[in-house]
C-alpha cells in the first residue's frame, strides 16, 4: 500500500524534475522516488564515512542489503571502518549459526 504525501518544491526543483523525467521516459512521480531513494543512500555513506553509522546501520538506512552497500562504498573510495573487533565478531557469529 502506497501513502500520499504532498510537497512544496521550487521552480528549479520542478524543472529538474520535470527534465529527468523527459530524458528517462518516465513519470515524474518515479522520478521523485527514485531521487529520495538515492538520497536516502547518499546519507547513509556520508554517516557511514564520517564515522556516525556502523556499516550495518549505514546499509539499513540505505534499504541495501549490506554486501551491496559494501560494494558501493568501496566503489567511491572509502576505505572500510571494519577493525579487528568486528572481524572477531563476525567470525564468532558465523561460527554460532554454522554449529545449528
Amino acid at each position: 500500500m502506497s501513502n500520499v504525501i504532498s510537497i512544496r518544491i521550487n521552480k528549479h526543483l520542478e524543472e529538474l524534475i520535470e527534465l529527468h523525467a523527459r530524458e528517462a521516459r518516465l513519470e515524474q512521480s518515479d522520478i521523485v522516488r527514485d531521487l529520495i531513494n538515492k538520497g536516502g543512500i547518499f546519507v547513509a555513506i556520508k554517516g557511514y564515512a564520517e564515522g556516525k553509522y556502523s556499516v550495518e546501520k549505514a546499509a539499513s538506512l540505505a534499504s541495501i542489503p549490506l554486501s551491496e552497500f559494501m560494494d558501493l562504498v568501496m566503489s567511491l573510495g572509502i576505505k572500510s571502518k571494519i577493525d579487528v573487533d568486528d572481524m572477531l565478531d563476525g567470525s564468532a557469529y558465523i561460527e554460532d549459526v554454522l554449529r545449528k
